[in-house]
């Protein structure tokens, strides 16, 4: 745990500093947007709208919309909207399909609409408002011909000081930061954030339907080829942070069953000729994602040695008396809106580790489907 908080972040921020590509030439492709939407009633107008001011060229930018089965006002604001966003095509499904096999079928219409030659797909999620420069930013590191996925920076929409806010956002800085450094060493910038990012068309795996983390998997089979991923820091959109705790627990719950879905379809590809890729992969990802198996682990041998050492003993009950104390207050002081960051973050991290080995058992216990409910949007 220790090695994969804090002391591989530090390795990259060292290695990265040794290297790094300044690109500052313009760089124009066709750019193909894809998004899929379910039940956005409430974000996807703000959306549409950003999507119309981009100052990219309008005869290089084409937009590919559908709604996957959505029931409340989604479908009539996005025909509303796209009547005024040139060059887009929207696809209205009557029936939930999933959002990998409604991403991989508009990926799939995009190639033929551009005779299956090279261009740029930036998948974004229906939430993700963008900057009016976001698409020129963007695509610009893909003038270099090695990169082949150029991740964009994600902050918050609205400044947020209620719930665990504080520490989504603490959370999601290192994460950003860590994904930067890693693209600035070897191009090994691990995972895409899924909200908004950009991959070269001839590089877009079609994801499996029963596939719950689509971003990973897309970006994974990326660095497979022996090609770059980065993070560009200064491609910036929107995008709201999670207040809620409960709300939070069934999003990384689901991520969870995703990563576990990943790492068995990605473990036989391992190469010792690729072992930096695998290196950071491991280091970044696998160690965290058996993170709650550890704590778990750790914590039955502090009882087990508690029986034959009374110093034992001591620390199993101080540590029990902390997280009864912590979940306890934390919960009184947020039902008179008072927010300790220490208390938020403690709890915090104790709830998304119990997500990530809830997500562990929901792997094994298999999955059927791919379709979830969004996230509930802060109001």
């Amino acid at each position: 745990m220790v090695y994969s908080y804090l002391i591989f972040p530090l390795i990259m921020k060292k290695l990265s500093n040794k290297s790094s590509e300044n690109i500052n030439k313009s760089f124009f492709p066709k750019v193909a947007v894809i998004m899929s939407a379910y039940q956005e009633e409430l974000i996807i107008r703000e959306k549409l709208i950003s999507l119309k001011e981009q100052n990219y060229p309008k005869d290089l930018l084409t937009f590919w919309i559908a709604s996957d089965g959505s029931m409340d006002g989604t479908n009539q604001i996005i025909r509303e909207e796209c009547k005024n966003l040139f060059n887009s095509q929207v696809f209205i499904f009557n029936s939930r399909r999933g959002k990998p096999v409604v991403i991989n079928d508009l990926v799939s219409k995009a190639k033929k609409f551009y005779n299956d030659t090279d261009f740029i797909i930036l998948l974004t999620d229906a939430n993700v408002i963008f900057k009016f420069d976001l698409v020129s930013i963007l695509v610009q590191p893909f003038i270099l011909p090695d990169i082949s996925l150029v991740d964009s920076k994600i902050e918050p929409l609205h400044k947020v000081s209620k719930g665990i806010s504080f520490s989504e956002n603490f959370y999601l800085n290192r994460e950003t930061l860590l994904k930067q450094n890693e693209g600035k060493w070897k191009g090994l910038s691990m995972g895409a954030s899924g909200g908004c990012y950009a991959i070269r068309s001839k590089d877009y795996v079609p994801v499996p339907k029963d596939f719950l983390v689509d971003d990973f998997f897309i970006s994974f089979n990326i660095l497979l080829k022996g090609k770059k991923a980065i993070l560009h820091p200064v491609a910036i959109c929107y995008e709201e942070v999670s207040s809620s705790i409960n709300t939070e627990f069934r999003r990384r719950r689901r991520i969870s069953a995703g990563n576990f879905q990943n790492l068995v379809h990605f473990l036989p590809f391992f190469s010792m000729r690729q072992i930096t890729l695998w290196f950071v992969f491991f280091s970044h990802k696998v160690i965290r994602w058996f993170v709650p198996i550890f704590l778990m682990i750790s914590f039955l041998s502090l009882f087990y040695v508690a029986f034959y050492h009374v110093i034992s003993l001591y620390v199993t009950i101080i540590l029990t008396f902390i997280i009864v104390f912590v979940f306890v207050f934390d919960k009184l002081f947020e039902n008179i809106n008072i927010h300790l960051p220490f208390l938020k973050s403690v709890r915090y991290f104790i709830v998304i580790n119990a997500a990530l080995l809830m997500g562990c058992f929901d792997f094994l216990k298999g999955i059927k489907s791919n379709v979830w409910e969004p996230t509930k949007r802060n109001q």
